[in-house]
């Protein structure tokens, strides 16, 4: 099992040592929200999805290696249950919904850890899933 591999499997298990275990001492996650820069970012960045969706779950439906640079295509699915950082700055409470989003990481590996992770989803998708009205999501 190569770290990607061990990555989603501790991300499904909410295991944060575990995931941790996987990235470098000083690792790079970038999403939509922004960068994560650090192990202490990071790590709260994951628990912070892990509270606003307490049972997320990511399938794998594809991965691809090449090299140092490892892309996954996957379909999260959880229930919205608790406080979610929009990228407008704002936060959303329990919606109680539940949402099912097709997302892509990119991963970059480097003597066995991931030094770099790009995750890109579609953020209107997820957002309307959650019931956000359009006019909330612009200026």
């Amino acid at each position: 099992m190569d770290v990607v591999d061990r990555y989603f499997s501790a991300y499904n298990a909410h295991d944060l040592d575990e995931l941790m275990g996987c990235y470098c001492a000083k690792p790079v996650a970038v999403g939509p929200g922004g960068p994560a820069e650090g192990r202490s970012d990071v790590a709260s960045y994951h628990t912070a999805i892990w509270q606003a969706f307490p049972d997320v779950h990511v399938t794998v439906l594809q991965k691809v290696v090449d090299g140092e640079a490892t892309a996954v295509t996957a379909v999260g699915t959880g229930r919205h249950t608790g406080p979610f950082p929009l990228t407008t700055g704002d936060v959303l409470q329990s919606t109680g919904r539940y949402v099912s989003v097709r997302c892509c990481w990119f991963f970059t590996v480097q003597d066995g850890l991931i030094v770099n992770q790009q995750v890109f989803y579609d953020q209107l998708e997820l957002y309307l899933q959650l019931g956000l009205p359009l006019s909330r999501l612009g200026p």
